[in-house]
C-alpha cells in the first residue's frame, strides 16, 4: 500500500506540474490577427509591396503566418490574392471570425484616399470602398485592441471616419497632402530601438509612430494619430 501511495503522489505531482506548464504557456502566448491590404489600383507601386512586405515579416517575428491574412500583387509567394472585392470581403470576414476578446488586432492598408460623392473612399483593383463601409467591417471584429494603420495619398482623410474610441488609428499624411512614395514607414521605427521612449523594452505602436514623425520633421510630410 505504501509503494501505491508513492506512486499515486509521484503521478500527482507530475500532472499538478504538467499543468502548471500548460498555464504558464497560455498566459505567455501571444493571440494576434493582422490584415494586411495593399490596392493593386493602377497597379502595384514598387514602394507599397515593399513596406507591406517588410511589415509582414515583422509581424511574423511574433506569430504565425496563419494569423495573417495578406492581399497584395500576387506575384508575391506569401500572398493571399490580390485586392479586389471579393477578396477584401473574405479577409475582413476572417478577420471577425478569427478574433476574440483577447486578440490584438492590426489592420494595415496601403491606398490611395479620395472623396466620391463627398465620401472619403479607398481606390482598390476593381472597385472603390467607402470608409463607412470599412468602419461598419471594423465594428463586426471583437478584440482587446485594435491599431489600424494607413499608408497612401490623403491617408487621414480615411482617419478621420475610421476613428473611433476603441481603434487606434495612424495615417501617414494630411488629408491634403499627396506625397508619392509615401515616406512615412512604421515598420523602420517597430524595428528601432531607439524608439523604445519608456525604456520597457517594447516598441509600441505610438511610440513608433512618434519616432516617424520626428523622422520625417523637416519633409513637410505630417502624418496623423487618433488614440
Amino acid at each position: 500500500m505504501r509503494k501505491i501511495s508513492t506512486v499515486w503522489i509521484m503521478l500527482t505531482m507530475v500532472a499538478f506540474f504538467l499543468i502548471q506548464i500548460n498555464v504558464e504557456g497560455d498566459e505567455t502566448a501571444t493571440d494576434e490577427k493582422h490584415l494586411i491590404i495593399v490596392s493593386g489600383y493602377l497597379g502595384y507601386s514598387h514602394d507599397s509591396v515593399n513596406k507591406a512586405s517588410s511589415y509582414k515579416e515583422y509581424l511574423k517575428t511574433n506569430c504565425s503566418k496563419s494569423d495573417i491574412y495578406y492581399l497584395t500583387d500576387p506575384l508575391d509567394i506569401e500572398s493571399d490574392g490580390p485586392s479586389n472585392l471579393s477578396n477584401i470581403e473574405k479577409a475582413f470576414q476572417w478577420l471577425s471570425s478569427n478574433s476574440n476578446s483577447n486578440t490584438k488586432v492590426s489592420v494595415y492598408i496601403f491606398d490611395h484616399i479620395t472623396m466620391i460623392d463627398h465620401n472619403a473612399t479607398f481606390l482598390f483593383d476593381d472597385c472603390n470602398i467607402s470608409t463607412n463601409t470599412i468602419d461598419s467591417w471594423l465594428e463586426m471584429v471583437i478584440c482587446e485592441s485594435m491599431t489600424v494603420i494607413l499608408n497612401g495619398e490623403r491617408s487621414s482623410l480615411g482617419g478621420e471616419y475610421l476613428k473611433d474610441s476603441n481603434r487606434e488609428v495612424i495615417c501617414s499624411m494630411e488629408y491634403y497632402q499627396e506625397f508619392d512614395p509615401d515616406n512615412f514607414n512604421i515598420t523602420r521605427s517597430l524595428e528601432d530601438q531607439t524608439s523604445d521612449i519608456n525604456g520597457d523594452g517594447e516598441i509600441s505602436y505610438l511610440e513608433a509612430y512618434q519616432n516617424e514623425c520626428e523622422l520625417l520633421e523637416n519633409t513637410g510630410q505630417n502624418p496623423v494619430i487618433w488614440i
